[in-house]
This record gives C-alpha cells, structure tokens and sequence, in this order.
C-alpha cells in the first residue's frame, strides 16, 4: 500500500488531534466572551477564569469520554452524544465549583447559561464540519486503511458490502484469508491495519488460535460476533453502519491522546537533554579516549507498529553486534569495556536516547525496545509479545522501574517484562508516565542485573 492509496493525512493524524484541540479551546473560550459582550451585562466577576477552567476541565474530561478517539468507525451520534456528554460535566462541574467558592452571585447568570447553551453548539457544528472533511477525503481515497477478513465468510459476508455502502470510512479491502498461517505471512509484507475476525461459536477453537497469534502483530483486531460471543467476552461494541463489532486489540493512543504523549516527550525530552548535555560530553570524551571505536552505537530495533528503528546508545563494548544473532551481555562480559561497565550499571549509556525521542521514534516512558534477534526469538514463545509494538518505545518503563531490566537470561525473566509492558499500555495516562519517571528518578538508574 503506496503512500498515495494511504493518503497523505495519515503521517499528519497527531497535528490534526492538536489542531482539533486547540479549535475546541478556542470556541469554549471566545464563546463565554461573546456572550458577555452581546449581553452587555456588567458583572464582578472575572470570566477569564470560568473561560479558562472551563478548557482545562473540558480537556480533561473529554479525554475520559474518548472524545478525541478515532471516530473512523463511528457514526454521528455516537460522536455528537460523546461531545454533549463532556459539555454537560464541564457545566456541572463549573456549577459546583462556584456554589463551593460562593462566586456564583458574582456571576450572571443569563450570561453563564447563555454561554452553556451556545458552546456545545459550535463544537458540534465545529466536528460536523471536520467530519464531513474526513469523510469527504477517505472517500476519495485519501487517508485511508486497510483490512481483510479471516475465517468464516458466511458469518461477515455483509460487512464487505456494508462498508462499500459506508466510504466514508475509508477501508480498502485486501482481501478475505480462510487459513490464519497465510495472514500472518502476508501481514509481514504488507500493510494491514484491520483485522475482521469472523468464527462462529462453534468454532471456538479457531477463534482462540487466531486471537494468540494476532495478539504478536500491531493490526487493529475487531470480532464480528456471534451474539453467544459477544456476551461471553463483554468487551466493547462499536457499529460499523449496520454490523456490530467486539474490539479486542487496538491502538491505545487515540486523538488528543497522542498529542497529550506526544506534548509530554517533546517538552520533557527536550528539557532533559538540555539538562544533561554536559554530561554527555564527558562521557563522549572518556569513551573516545578510552577505546578506539565510534562514540555512539546504533542498533535496529522495533519501534511503533513494527517498524524497524535505529536506537542510540553510548559504545560500551569493544563489538558493535547487530546481526541476526544479537548475544545479550552477561556478568563479566570480556566485550564490555571498563568505562562501558560504569555506563552500563548505571544506564548512562541510554542517555543518547532522548536524541530518538525528540526525532520521535522512541517515547520517554513506553516498553524497552529490543534487538530484532531478540524479537524474533520471543514473538513465537510469549503471548500477545508484539503488542508492546502498538506504542512507542520508551527509555524507561513499568517492567524497569519493578526491577525487569537488563539481562533475560529465563523465559519467566522476559515474560515477566511483557506482562508489565502490556499492563502499562491498557493503563495509560500522563500521572502514570510521571510516575514511572519518578520512580526512574528515586530508585537511581543502577541495577545489579544491568551488565
């Protein structure tokens, strides 16, 4: 799939989530100021206040409602009800607040309840006007993705005409895959971001084998149910026109979401690398002069959705190993050099890895990426291994600071990090992130099992 087929909104999907936000931001507050020079009613109080708490919660609490999730799937009202449900909290919660603080008599009140009725207004009008974009473009074949079905055609053999019926969704079918072993070979070279499950309930097996081994890719995983299913499982639902389906795996940063993370290593990573850029020349200084070879060593990694990335570290060994066989250092390694062990023990030799996170391959906080050897080995033993690929990697991360780094020498080791891996991406949230880096911080970066 060319860049032309996928369109050219898809590389830019984080600036549009931002772009959005700030739309959002805007109305909510030149909406309450609108009002109160329309009205012209003369008030104590300071409405830049209301307008700005206003955003924040309304931020806060629309991320709650996912209303900066990805509405490809969905349809206007689910969107629209999501919205009005935010607004309405952010009302409530502004209400309750100024009865608490006794501002309220501050306040008029034609104008705080003019202004509730007007915002939700133009934010609906403001995402109606966006969708209808989105809608427009995916259906002339811009920004679009790609799905197949697998299994058993009688059970989905309306959604392939369902979703000719719905362009605006912007799915290209590649086709339907009876045998999962063929997928599986296929999803290695091509580019497929859905995956339509479709087993009836008699074939249980068949759906338990496909849902383990697409738990190793990064496509987004949908079940088309039987309703037996369905109410086995109670996952979510969403309804794509006519025709129900059972999320089982997808992306966990959506929309505002991913600007949230995306803020957050920008800022962060780029204060941090101020902070430790005389560090760093030291520590290029005393590799550089104690042991011939390159300062910094770039290995191939998997980094978001699979791809294959190139991480920075500070040379430690006297090899650069990143073939198809990758040897994991161990306790007294003759490969590590002495300055190497320093850095090594204490992490300093990941510090070049904010340089990733700031060209936006690496994350500060997200599962360690690993060598592809290592990869390819652990994808076929652990479940659901390659759905730590669904985020971006981190420098650190939830299975590091519960003591899961540096040498895997037993299978236990490694599933172990997995579980904390996955555990952090269906728990996300900015205070977790913090977390984790505090604890980053606290616990220092020296471990007994990082040779």
């Amino acid at each position: 799939m060319n860049n032309r087929q996928h369109g050219f909104l898809r590389h830019y999907t984080a600036e549009f989530s931002l772009l959005s936000r700030i739309f959002d931001a805007a109305i909510i507050w030149c909406s309450l100021f609108f009002v109160k020079h329309a009205l012209d009613i003369s008030a104590v109080a300071d409405y830049e206040y209301a307008g700005l708490l206003a955003v924040v919660f309304y931020f806060f609490i629309a991320e709650l409602c996912s209303v900066y999730r990805s509405s490809r799937l969905e349809n206007y009202g689910d969107v629209f009800g999501k919205i009005f449900l935010a607004w309405v909290i952010v009302c409530a919660s502004l209400i309750l607040l100024a009865v608490l603080t006794k501002a309220s008599l501050n306040y008029s009140r034609l104008i705080v309840f003019s202004w509730f009725a007007l915002a939700p207004c133009l934010l609906l009008l403001e995402r109606l006007c966006t969708l209808l974009v989105l809608r427009y473009l995916r259906a002339h074949s811009s920004n679009t993705r790609t799905y197949v079905i697998l299994g058993n055609m009688s059970a989905a053999d309306k959604l392939p005409q369902q979703i000719q019926r719905l362009p605006w969704t912007g799915l290209v079918s590649l086709g339907h895959y009876d045998d999962l072993d063929a997928l599986l070979l296929d999803m290695q070279t091509k580019t497929i971001d859905y995956v339509f499950v479709a087993y009836s309930a008699t074939e249980q097996d068949k759906l338990n084998a496909a849902i383990k081994a697409l738990g190793n890719s990064t496509a987004s995983i949908y079940l088309i149910p039987d309703v037996l299913i369905a109410d086995l499982l109670g996952s979510q639902w969403v309804m794509l026109g006519n025709t129900p389906l059972i999320i089982l795996n997808d992306h966990p940063f959506y929309g505002g979401v991913w600007t949230l993370k995306k803020l957050e290593d920008l800022i962060l990573g780029s204060i941090i690398l101020v902070l430790i850029s005389p560090l760093m020349l030291l520590i290029a200084i005393a590799i550089k002069l104690s042991s011939p070879g390159p300062v910094l060593f770039k290995q191939r990694r998997h980094g978001l959705n699979g791809d294959v990335i190139k991480v920075y570290k500070f040379r430690t060994m006297t090899t650069l190993d990143d073939g198809d066989v990758v040897i994991q250092a161990t306790k007294d390694d003759a490969r590590i050099t002495p300055i190497g062990k320093f850095l090594r023990r204490t992490s300093l030799d990941e510090l070049p890895q904010f340089l990733n996170v700031l060209q936006g391959s690496m994350s500060i906080v997200g599962p360690r990426p690993h060598a592809l050897a290592h990869n390819e080995h652990y994808r076929t033993l652990i479940d659901s291994y390659m759905q730590r690929h669904k985020v971006r990697p981190g420098i650190t991360g939830w299975a590091q600071v519960n003591g899961f780094r540096g040498e895997t020498d037993t299978l236990e080791k490694m599933q172990a990090r997995v579980d904390f891996d996955l555990y952090y991406i269906n728990h996300w949230s900015l205070s977790f992130d913090f977390k984790i880096i505090m604890l980053t911080i606290l616990n220092g970066f020296s471990s007994k099992t990082a040779y």
